[in-house]
């Protein structure tokens, strides 16, 4: 019963410990996926965050632009333009990118037979009449339907309107002003007129200076960020988008590369869907405020023009009803957020299921390990029972026989000796079993020394059978020997290859069957592996060996099945002593054996070059009994 519980108990060990390494398994990769995707979303977030950083960073670096421009616009013409000078040059001094602005112009749209354009400029610190630029044709067109529907304010109560535009085509911003000459009488009072502020950027300046500040300052340097960012201007017409400033050469390569984000620079922030977003459909143009609430602002206002109020919403001037916009797209190094992502689940899942399977291995090394000493240990106790048994068989002999002796029992010369004869050969044979198991434990420990030198492997054969010749005979069996001649000299230990031989000729006639046949060959062969070497044969025609049992021989303390059931006594140390002996020495020990048909054990000797080599002249086809 306790056996079979034995059995049953390590198999369903082993079932349990699989159920629970595929449960962590199926845990783990639940988690690293839900892992996984809540670190996608995360990331998505943080850079559509760190995108909309960058829109108000550079949503305020125009905002002390804006505000420097901001003048008050009451009093004669030649004292606004003055203080449009002032506040310009002010500006200029003071911010941190001074040639960000390319051109300034003043454009008064409306009472004069024709609308006059005016250019600061920098050097002379004045305004002076100038030509339309051929690229600004559209916005000219464009600001005068915008100036038919602004209603000026009341003369009484000046309120110019604070909103900012921007062409994208050009790189312009665009304010309107209202300026009210009090010097200027008619029937209805002072006179306000509709002037455009136009200013144009420095793309040259935007791209190589501006940009990449603010990228850096919300990114981080561009080789250490995880993100290549880049501001394009959009097009929507199926061409390249215009590439503003890039953080990488590469980046993007195509318009058709889709960006983990995307974010519109003006306007209402519309972020990326679906690869791509679209620009508002028309202008949106903000309400001006109330009269006492422009008078407020405009009264708390600094004189310098750059003090940050806020920043302002610059409101995207389109042409067409899809048309692109500016807009800052970034990309994962890695190509996506996903594949970032992907990569780092991927590797830990791989890091995750390799130390499960550390796990698996353990515990299975740790069963294997369990099971094998339990063998081990049953093994142990058979090896103590047979030796027991081996130690027992001589003792009683020779208490038996000393008992025999004292009692006065054996009289006479002769029956003297052949009892003396009788305790001497099982006191060998204790002395055979002791020695036996003190050279295993020797080997084992590899405190054992060999003693290598040239042997003529005929000598050994020889004094094998001659150690071996009083088993031989009381057995009954015949030993048929055959030499090969002109066998070459080989480095062995004498002593410890004639104890591997004579280790073999006893298991041949333990187990050599009714028969009681042992015939011992030695010839030269060639080695699979290449190079020569001697072949030592112990053959015999006994029980055999099963397949099955064929690679558990050489194992100390092993004793096969049918071996037990024939009630063969041994001690299970003479095969695994001769196979170490026989590897000690620089060879191998095999076998070959059919069940009920004998078995062949073979040790194989490499052939050297010896000083002093020469050839054994043992005659062939010898034979003793």
């Amino acid at each position: 019963m306790r056996s079979s519980w034995e059995n049953l108990r390590w198999p369903g060990l082993a079932i349990g410990l699989v159920v629970v390494l595929g449960l962590l398994a199926w845990l783990q990769y639940r988690s690293s996926r839900q892992i996984s995707d809540a670190t996608t979303q995360q990331m998505r977030a943080s850079l559509q965050g760190a995108l909309m950083d960058f829109r108000q960073g550079l949503e305020r670096e125009l905002t002390l632009l804006c505000r420097a421009w901001e003048a008050d616009s009451t009093g004669p013409r030649s004292i606004v333009l003055q203080e449009y000078v002032n506040r310009s040059e002010r500006w200029r001094r003071a911010a941190a990118h001074p040639d960000l602005v390319a051109d300034a112009f003043l454009w008064r749209a409306v009472d004069t037979p024709q609308p006059q354009l005016l250019r600061l400029n920098s050097n002379h610190n004045s305004f002076e009449e100038a030509a339309w630029p051929p690229e600004f044709a559209r916005l000219r067109h464009r600001l005068l339907e915008i100036g038919r529907d602004l209603n000026p304010p009341a003369t009484t109560s000046p309120r110019p309107p604070l909103f900012w535009l921007i062409d994208q085509n050009v790189g312009a911003l665009v304010h309107p002003v209202f300026e009210v000459n009090q010097s200027a009488h008619s029937k209805k009072g002072p006179r306000a007129n509709l002037t455009w502020i136009v200013l144009r950027l420095n793309r040259e300046a935007l791209a190589n200076h501006v940009l990449p500040e603010i990228v850096q300052r919300y990114f981080g340097v561009p080789d250490q960020s995880a993100y290549d960012v880049a501001v394009i201007a959009q097009n929507v017409n199926g061409a390249d988008d215009t590439v503003m400033y890039s953080s990488d050469t590469e980046f993007p390569a195509h318009s058709n590369m889709w960006p983990d984000a995307a974010l519109n620079l003006f306007g209402r922030p519309v972020p990326l869907i679906k690869g791509r977003h679209s620009a508002p459909a028309r202008l949106v143009v903000p309400q001006s405020p109330a009269p006492s609430e422009a008078a407020s602002e405009r009264s708390a206002q600094p004189p310098s023009g750059l003090h940050d109020e806020g920043a302002l919403r610059i409101e995207p001037i389109h042409y067409r009803s899809a048309e692109g916009d500016w807009e800052i797209i970034a990309r994962h190094h890695k190509g996506s957020v996903e594949a970032a992502v992907s990569s780092s689940y991927h590797r830990n899942l791989a890091i995750n299921f390799g130390v499960l399977l550390v796990l698996a291995t353990t515990m299975g090394m740790i069963i294997a390990a369990s099971q094998r000493a339990r063998r081990l240990a049953q093994l142990q106790m058979d090896f103590v029972a047979s030796v027991s048994h081996e130690l027992r068989t001589p003792l009683t002999g020779i208490v038996s026989a000393a008992e025999n002796i004292s009692d006065g029992v054996v009289d006479g010369k002769e029956r003297v000796a052949r009892y003396g004869s009788a305790i001497m050969g099982q006191a060998r044979q204790l002395t055979d079993l002791v020695e036996q198991i003190l050279l295993f434990s020797a080997t084992q420990k590899n405190r054992h020394r060999y003693h290598f030198k040239a042997v003529d492997v005929a000598d050994v054969v020889t004094a094998s059978i001659s150690n071996s010749a009083t088993l031989i005979r009381s057995s009954g069996f015949t030993v048929e020997q055959q030499i090969e001649p002109d066998l070459p000299l080989v480095m062995v230990d004498f002593a410890a290859l004639s104890q591997c031989l004579q280790n073999l000729i006893d298991n041949a006639v333990k187990y050599g069957g009714v028969n009681r046949w042992i015939g011992v060959r030695a010839r030269r062969a060639e080695r699979p592996y290449g190079g020569r070497e001697v072949r030592i044969t112990v053959e015999d025609k006994g029980i055999g060996i099963a397949r099955a049992d064929l690679k558990k021989i050489f194992s100390p303390f092993y004793r096969s099945p049918a071996v037990t059931a024939e009630q063969i006594h041994g001690s299970g140390l003479g095969l695994a002593l001769a196979k170490t002996i026989a590897e000690a020495m620089g060879g191998s020990l095999t076998v070959e054996s059919t069940p009920q048909r004998g078995s062949a054990f073979t040790i194989h000797l490499p052939i050297k070059d010896v000083p002093g080599d020469h050839l054994s002249s043992t005659p062939q086809g010898k034979s003793i009994s």
